[in-house]
């Protein structure tokens, strides 16, 4: 999308609320249109829980100001903006576009209690998309943090599936997307993969996931600042019908500085991840 049609987008409240250019990304695929394609336009952003959002010990080298939610909002809606996306989820907070979709019913499941945290769910989102009259299945989750809890990530991602298993058939249109809080070498991961889903980076991107999803220098459980760069967020897809053509690409960490994320230019530690999907009926 050139800059000229990004700013039709933007209204004058928002970016007189921005000092700097936001984070440049771009597009790689075929973005050509053809009149007899039907796309789905999905957006997944972990976009930093707000009580999350302090700079000590969290995010260390970010400024106080830039992790407000009086700054940070401005540079979420204008992000969601210049995306355009037709679906949107954040963890469980599934948002659509009414005019692409028709809601047919949402609720949520309860994920597995390891007894070390509250309850955690994943929500489902039944639609129905206008254009074809077919059927989508938006879940989105956010599964437990840490590395040490690799165990109850498995345990989620397998009450996820038995889930869709119990509930869909092997030919309905599903997308899970959220922040998944395991690498791709997880059995988490896998659990996905091996019950026929697909991730949509690793399909456009020869085989490959993005070499990082978040990238933040924190403190909160060291004595010593650490660097963290991990893989961790993904859109998964599966069913004949839906077919990604086109992602949005991670920039390099030069482009974003030395201090990581959030920054001036970026709202959340967690770069969004975005697919452009063919669907037939």
């Amino acid at each position: 999308m050139c800059e000229s049609s990004v700013k039709e987008f933007i209204p004058n409240e928002i970016r007189s609320n921005i000092a700097q250019p936001s984070l440049q990304r771009r597009f790689i695929g075929d973005l050509s249109e053809k009149s007899e394609e039907f796309r789905i336009n999905v957006l997944q952003w972990n976009i930093l829980a707000q009580a999350l959002s302090y700079p000590e010990g969290n995010f260390n080298r970010v400024q106080d100001d830039m992790v407000k939610y009086e700054t940070r909002k401005w540079r979420i809606l204008e992000q969601i903006l210049i995306h355009q996306p037709d679906l949107c989820p954040d963890g469980v907070l599934l948002c659509f576009k009414t005019n692409v979709f028709k809601e047919i019913s949402r609720k949520n499941s309860d994920l597995p209690n390891d007894g070390r945290f509250g309850r955690q769910v994943f929500s489902i989102l039944e639609l129905e998309y206008l254009p074809l009259a077919s059927r989508v299945i938006l879940i989105g989750t956010h599964f437990k943090a840490k590395k040490q809890f690799a165990s109850s990530r498995t345990n989620q991602a397998n009450a996820l599936i038995d889930f869709i298993r119990s509930t869909y058939s092997k030919e309905t249109n599903i997308i899970v997307a959220g922040d998944f809080n395991g690498e791709p070498d997880e059995p988490c991961y896998d659990v996905l993969i091996k019950s026929g889903f697909n991730s949509a980076y690793r399909t456009l991107m020869n085989g490959h996931e993005p070499s990082y999803t978040t990238w933040k220098f924190k403190s909160r459980e060291e004595q010593n600042e650490k660097e963290e760069s991990r893989t961790i967020d993904y859109i998964f897809y599966r069913a004949e019908n839906l077919t990604p053509i086109a992602y949005l690409a991670f920039p390099d960490k030069r482009s974003i500085g030395p201090n990581g994320l959030p920054s001036a230019n970026y709202p959340s530690d967690h770069l969004a991840l975005q697919i452009v999907f063919r669907i037939q009926k």
